[in-house]
């Protein structure tokens, strides 16, 4: 009986190729002149053999890194239901992932209790907690972070949205078509949380606020429920994400409030509703390009390079989910 296959190596594939062990791996890192026909050869015996290319993990421990790039998000189970995260976040790994880097995923609140990872960077998240006590020690490994609309830390690199001017133009709006008693559904504390609350009070500064909840459906929905039946005086309620915006839209129609005529509804994020029948008015943020310039700045500063703060635009959609504002 014949044993087991043992997997190929790369010597294996050198000696196939007629080349030395050095020169097969000069192929396939392409980080010295390797000329076209020798690297073909190398390529060739590795796709004869069933070789799949060096161990990146390996090669990054060999240049002293690990290969991997840590990404704290909070609440794990809440990120991965809140369609603002995934968009931003496969941009992410498209981008880091083509650079041959691995992604681990963390939350924010349990990390420093656990022995610290060997990571090359670390991305801190969407609406992450405004202390990590891991920080301190990271930085002081040198290990470099980008904060994704997070808190200002020294030695960090900031990739933010301009959540308050968005979050003011949305008030504006609404002021135009003659609102003036509007409440607020907020996120929990956090940067995005403050800056967006800021916009909206430049124009409603006696906003009322409902409350704050993590961007997901159900716990909008029981704010906005334990709201609405009170029958509140006001004729708009500004949202500081789509998910809530369309749970808040769902209570008020149980409720038999007509959405827009009796109360005006908007969001933030610009992210698909496809389970409503009307589109939101809502502050459209672009999640890919939030999180392909997170990567290239993690990339830039895991190489030794710099990396400016970046802050992107956002833009109005006005949507079928505001009206002017109801008659006293």
């Amino acid at each position: 009986m014949d044993g087991p296959s043992r997997t190929p190596t790369l010597a294996d594939v050198a000696s196939a190729a007629g080349v030395s062990l050095s020169t097969a791996s000069l192929a396939f890192s392409g980080n010295k002149p390797v000329s076209g026909t020798t690297r073909q050869r190398v390529l060739d015996a590795a796709t004869a053999l069933g070789y799949a290319g060096p161990n990146p993990i390996a090669r990054h421990l060999r240049q002293g890194r690990s290969g991997v790039v840590g990404i704290a998000l909070g609440q794990l189970s809440t990120a991965f239901r809140d369609p603002a995260a995934l968009p931003m976040l496969d941009a992410v790994s498209e981008v880091l992932g083509a650079a041959g880097l691995g992604l681990l995923l963390m939350g924010d609140s349990d990390v420093h209790e656990q022995p610290l990872l060997p990571l090359d960077g670390i991305v801190y998240n969407i609406c992450g907690r405004e202390s990590w006590p891991a920080y301190d020690d990271y930085t002081a490994r040198g290990v470099p972070i980008v904060v994704v609309e997070g808190p200002d830390w020294p030695g960090v690199t900031s990739v933010d949205v301009e959540s308050r001017a968005g979050t003011a133009h949305l008030a504006r709006h609404l002021a135009g078509l003659g609102h003036r008693r509007v409440a607020t559904l907020m996120l929990e504390p956090s940067h995005p949380q403050r800056e967006r609350l800021a916009g909206l009070r430049e124009v409603f500064p006696e906003a009322e606020v409902i409350g704050a909840c993590p961007s997901d459906t159900a716990a909008a929905q029981r704010l906005a429920a334990d709201y609405l039946a009170g029958g509140p005086d006001v004729t708009a309620v500004v949202c500081q994400s789509d998910v809530q915006a369309a749970a808040v839209v769902a209570e008020a129609r149980r409720l038999g409030l007509d959405v827009p005529g009796d109360l005006s509804v908007a969001g933030f994020d610009g992210v698909p509703t496809p389970w409503l029948d009307l589109e939101l008015t809502t502050v459209v943020q672009s999640l890919r390009d939030k999180g392909h310039a997170t990567a290239t700045a993690l990339l830039a500063l895991v190489a030794g390079e710099p990396a400016p703060d970046v802050v992107l635009p956002v833009e109005l959609r006005v949507g079928a989910s505001t009206g002017p504002a109801r008659s006293a």
